[in-house]
């Protein structure tokens, strides 16, 4: 049975034919209520949306996991007319999408990554992945990455100085590799280069991201 919520939403529905903007915009704001709504009940969410949704509503599925550390999804459903948003049952399954998600507070804090310096690949100003090592060590730097929601361990040699113009992470499963690609567009104690980030799992797609590669206290 779904759960009717009162959300302060304000969701504007694209009219036919707009353009595909308007649309990514839509699919934006169904999601982003979709997670606001879920937020007591799931922890480390994501949200799958359709990207236009039927002709009354928006439309989700979000995962996380319980207070009890269960993976399970909500339907989510957000009238295009009205703004109120209706949230169903857990299901004891999890949708993601696949690929790369970006590393949340908890992730960062639950790795607990060691070392004297960070580096950071970010795409769109979210962590992609994170990586900390110590400087003139050769104790390997240590990093993750979370690819279609599993959280993923990674190491490189070297430490932190071999790390910081671009290398090779590597874990169970998986090759990340991080390559510099122009000079630095910030300056500062953490300048900012433009990089690729490659992921190769074992298993499915290698999945490529434009970003910028970021190391320091």
């Amino acid at each position: 049975m779904f759960k009717p919520l009162v959300v302060s939403l304000l969701l504007v529905c694209p009219a036919f034919g707009s353009s595909e903007d308007a649309w990514s915009d839509f699919a934006a704001e169904v999601e982003g209520a979709c997670l606001a709504a879920t937020n007591g009940s799931l922890s480390e969410a994501s949200a799958v949306v359709d990207p236009f949704g039927s002709e009354s509503y928006g439309l989700a599925i979000v995962s996380g996991l319980t207070p009890d550390d269960d993976a399970v999804s909500m339907i989510c459903i957000v009238d295009k007319e009205s703004r109120a948003i209706e949230i169903g049952g857990e299901l004891q399954i999890k949708v993601m999408e696949p690929g790369l998600q970006p590393l949340t507070a908890d992730n960062i804090e639950g790795a607990g990554l060691t070392g004297e310096l960070f580096c950071s690949f970010e795409a769109n100003g979210q962590s992609l992945l994170l990586a900390a090592g110590n400087v003139a060590s050769d104790q390997a730097a240590e990093a993750i990455i979370k690819l279609t929601a599993r959280l993923m361990s990674l190491s490189a040699d070297g430490g932190y100085d071999a790390m910081t113009a671009g290398t090779v992470f590597t874990g169970a499963g998986v090759l990340a590799e991080v390559a510099v690609t122009s000079e630095a567009t910030e300056g500062g104690e953490s300048p900012a280069y433009p990089a690729t980030l490659t992921v190769q799992p074992e298993s499915g797609d290698e999945v490529v991201a434009d970003g910028l590669w970021r190391c320091g206290p």
